[in-house]
């Protein structure tokens, strides 16, 4: 790890969990089967697994889904945390895991409560009934939402336990020392995803583009083959923004490009072509950062 990245994790969480480890009761007692978001952010976490060991489960969330694929996702146990990347396709992949100390003796688990959801922001905390797991929507390296496990009598997270947090643009991981200090451990950063407001406004524009491969083909003599190539690439891009698909979207560009949008060669070096060329680049720009 760089040193300059290994300081700016100290202080990310050294500093920040210790003046905000006592944190004040919770706003709100996330149930199995509730979630929460971020404010201002695509974080969002929620509780699962059995009602005799929930665990809560964040990621960056989409329309269709709760971890947009290409993105890391974190589940914060009592027993352990976990982080996972889930591929372009298939199912979630372990990338790294942290044992937590042994969990103390609960009651019976809480009775299930209607599912919700709630957005919640910076400062605010949620915690877990029947365990000791605790969440804070906390600006670390960007807002996000961090948790561990914490003393419930004095919200300090315990001696010798971790704790991670999962931001729009990293996961970080950590854990506290005899000192009480969090020693970071697990970095990585996120994958760019686009705001939900951003695909919004490069869907219409998407299909704008392509509705002009017609008046392209004709201007540079095409073949109606290569224009029905085109649009299939471009529905295919828009297909995939709309199911959270975001980085297969973005490398759907690439060919387009590399093929001159299955124009005759060279169109789309000078003139309406290029300038057509260049409206999609914005978009991709826009969407792939």
């Amino acid at each position: 790890m760089h040193r300059g990245l290994a300081a700016l994790l100290c202080v990310a969480f050294g500093l920040v969990v210790s003046s905000s480890a006592a944190a004040s009761p919770p706003k709100l007692i996330l149930a199995r089967g509730q979630a929460f978001r971020v404010g201002g952010t695509r974080v969002g976490c929620s509780v699962i697994g059995p009602a005799t060991a929930p665990s809560v489960e964040c990621g960056i969330w989409g329309r269709t889904t709760h971890v947009v694929p290409g993105t890391l996702s974190m589940r914060i146990g009592e027993e352990a945390i976990e982080i996972y990347q889930r591929p372009l396709e298939g199912d979630l992949a372990l990338v790294w895991e942290l044992a937590q100390p042994p969990p103390p003796a609960h009651g019976p688990p809480p009775e299930e409560q209607p599912a919700r959801t709630t957005t919640l922001f910076a400062g605010d905390v949620a915690a877990v009934p029947g365990t000791d797991l605790s969440c804070a929507v906390v600006r670390d390296v960007g807002l996000g939402a961090r948790c561990g496990r914490v003393d419930p009598a004095t919200g300090d997270f315990l001696p010798g336990s971790a704790l991670a947090t999962l931001t729009d643009t990293s996961v970080l991981t950590a854990r506290i020392n005899p000192h009480g200090e969090a020693v970071p451990g697990f970095f990585q950063r996120q994958p760019f995803v686009p705001t939900a407001a951003t695909v919004d406004r490069e869907l219409p524009a998407l299909a704008r583009a392509s509705r002009r491969l017609s008046a392209l083909r004709r201007i540079y003599h095409g073949t109606r083959r290569g224009e029905r190539k085109a649009r299939k690439a471009l529905r295919a891009i828009a297909g995939d923004l709309r199911n959270d698909r975001t980085i297969a979207a973005c490398l759907g560009f690439d060919p387009l490009f590399y093929h001159g949008f299955y124009l005759p060669r060279e169109s789309i070096s000078g003139g309406a072509g290029l300038r057509y060329a260049a409206s999609v680049r914005r978009i991709e720009h826009a969407l792939c950062n």
